[in-house]
């Protein structure tokens, strides 16, 4: 457990050489995945409240990416040609007004390989380097945002296009970063953590095995991938000058057994939090920092010092601060960790582990055998991979209370004030998980706080959580929206899940909030099989670069419309969300193409509770031909 690791540390601190650091480098001091005890600067400030803001660095990085968002607009609105939109204007009046900028983000959402890929191909579909997305005029896109958020599966997409800042997806194929080995060499590196007294949980098995090559370097393939830490971002050099957007990792966390709010069993360590409340706690990583907006946390900690133990906000020992802790392949590797559920109901026959995503509306119909179908699927899903983590199926045996979420010495512990919830502030390590374990499976929450006042939300769902068939049917993004509603937070309405489904929104692209101004304008792209069955195992032991090839493209027919055949103007519409709000703080005109695109392709608010069919598409493009066939010619 965490709250033995200090001793240790101190116990090495007394042996070991130390230095103090501050972030130089992508890299680790020890430039692999094994920690540095290292003295503690003067004059740092560990931890800020939530209620100070943006962090000063977050600030100052906008500062320096807005510019660039301006010009990436220039270029994509040129290219898509909005009818009745003066660019030049607009973009001058944006950079005489940095502040209306418009702020967008992506979210690329959980759901193991399956959603890894879904969120490349969404990624490329909107990137102007990739020639079919230029000449669909939705490429382009990409290059004017200033966030990009995820969990679970996703993660392994957010981080190593972060790492790497963000590079074109053929270059990620070509550099060899869709090798799904696993390297019995590379998860030997546990051990140097181990040796400092922290726990070895799922967390680092996983987050080793996605990252060793989902994370490696285009630069220079001698570096160690594990040796990437996550606040070595900050010096990346597209991130660092603003010419690449900011990636954040969301988190859970679990508390455990017997502490108030807790809702965990007595026969482990701790269980996730379901429903919607707003107690709830959601963590975020960024490049400058760990921390919660609201909930039991709203404070933040300075991200180099991940693992540090503190004490009422201060190091407990100025001579034990943690560099390194804050390894890529950890980080990952706690967005990545709803394994943790598959793991304990695997290992355990379905007693533990509640990996329920669905939402089993009255009028949904599921088959008679929807529970037993679902957990075939999951295990079946996981069973090969656990195999070719070695020892890992006789670690979860035996260990199944302490390995299943990743922990933390908690860096608010100790501290007395409002910002910290006294029973926060009374545990001594935090235990965290995959974001997507309170049925929210889309990384939402970073991009609707307040303090970021994004205006438009692109939302990558490929989640395949929701029903046995591995289909979206809206459930997770409800989720979010009822959560947050919940919480005072500024969301679109969304429709109930069944109205979801009779009005085609999880099998086309749909807007929501088009007429509410006061909220971020969301795009829900609902990972759909166009070109490609996409609804692959969550959990892929091989894939080859044609496969990748294969389930990426099937995005830029979803994103584009198939170049926009499907939906006459589509891409025209996709640029009007971009400047939607930016237009109207500039107090210049909509475009009456626009608010056509609004009347046509954004949900009014109508409802439709009848019964929906049970959601098994074909291929769009090719309804006759049937998954067997199609996965006997590419997954075979």
């Amino acid at each position: 457990m965490v709250s033995t690791t200090f001793s240790v540390l101190l116990a090495l601190a007394a042996v070991l050489p130390l230095s103090s650091a501050t972030v130089t480098s992508q890299l680790s001091l020890s430039g692999n995945y094994t920690p540095t005890v290292i003295t503690c600067p003067a004059n740092q400030t560990y931890i800020r409240p939530a209620s100070s803001g943006l962090s000063s660095s977050e600030k100052a990085w906008l500062s320096l990416r807005r510019p660039n968002v301006a010009n990436a607009l220039e270029t994509y609105l040129n290219n898509v040609g909005i009818p009745g939109l003066n660019v030049s204007a607009y973009i001058s009046a944006l950079k005489s007004n940095e502040s209306s900028v418009p702020i967008i983000g992506l979210t690329m959402s959980g759901g193991g390989n399956r959603a890894e890929f879904g969120a490349y191909g969404v990624y490329q579909a909107l990137d102007a380097r990739y020639p079919p997305a230029w000449s669909s005029r939705t490429g382009g896109l990409l290059q004017a945002m200033t966030y990009t958020t995820s969990l679970s599966g996703g993660t392994i997409a957010n981080t190593g296009l972060g790492v790497n800042g963000y590079p074109d997806l053929q270059t990620l194929i070509a550099n060899n970063n869709f090798n799904l080995s696993i390297s019995e060499t590379a998860l030997d590196q546990v051990a140097g953590k181990a040796e400092l007294g922290y726990p070895i949980t799922v967390a680092d098995i996983f987050g080793i095995a996605s990252t060793f090559y989902g994370a490696r370097s285009i630069f220079n393939q001698s570096i160690d991938t594990l040796g990437f830490t996550w606040s070595g971002v900050q010096v990346q050099p597209s991130f660092a000058n603003g010419s690449t957007p900011m990636p954040i990792l969301m988190v859970d966390e679990v508390i455990p057994f017997g502490l108030e709010g807790s809702v965990s069993w007595d026969t482990i360590n701790g269980t996730i939090l379901h429903g919607s409340n707003t107690s709830k706690t959601y963590y975020e990583f960024t490049p400058f920092e760990f921390g919660s907006w609201r909930g039991r946390v709203k404070a933040f900690l300075d991200m180099e010092y991940l693992g540090t133990p503190m004490n009422g906000g201060v190091p407990a020992n100025a001579s034990v601060c943690i560099n390194g802790y804050d390894s890529v392949a950890f980080c990952a590797g706690i967005g990545y960790a709803a394994a943790n559920l598959w793991l304990a109901e695997s290992t355990t026959d379905g007693v533990l582990g509640q990996f329920a995503k669905r939402s089993k509306r009255s009028k949904i119909p599921y088959p008679p055998n929807e529970d037993k179908l679902e957990q075939e699927r999951v295990r079946a899903q996981l069973l090969p991979n656990v195999e070719e983590f070695g020892g890992l199926e006789e670690l979860v045996k035996e260990n199944l209370t302490t390995i299943l979420y990743a922990y933390t010495t908690n860096p608010f512990y100790g501290m007395n004030t409002s910002a910290i919830d006294p029973v926060a502030a009374s545990q001594k390590e935090l235990l965290l998980v995959d974001g997507s374990e309170t049925g929210q499976e889309n990384p939402l929450w970073p991009i609707i706080q307040p303090e970021r006042a994004v205006d438009f939300i692109v939302v990558s769902d490929a989640s395949g959580a929701e029903l046995s068939s591995g289909w979206m049917n809206g459930t997770n993004l409800y989720n979010s929206y009822t959560s947050a509603k919940a919480a005072g937070l500024p969301f679109p309405t969304i429709p109930p899940v069944v109205t979801m489904l009779n009005l085609n929104h999880t099998s086309r692209p749909v807007f929501y909030g088009c007429n509410e101004p006061d909220v971020p304008l969301i795009l829900f792209l609902a990972d759909f099989p166009y070109t490609a069955y996409t609804n692959i195992s969550a959990l892929q032991s091989t894939i080859t670069n044609d496969q990748v090839e294969q389930l990426t493209s099937n995005a830029l027919s979803l994103v584009a419309q198939v170049n926009n055949t499907l939906r006459a103007g589509w891409s025209t519409c996709i640029a009007c969300g971009a400047v939607q709000r930016s237009l109207k703080r500039l107090g210049m005109a909509e475009p009456a193409s626009c608010s056509e695109c609004w009347k046509e392709y954004c949900w009014q608010g109508n409802l439709d509770q009848s019964q929906p069919s049970f959601l098994e598409p074909s291929l769009v493009l090719n309804s006759t031909l049937s998954w067997a066939e199609w996965n006997a010619t590419v997954f075979f």
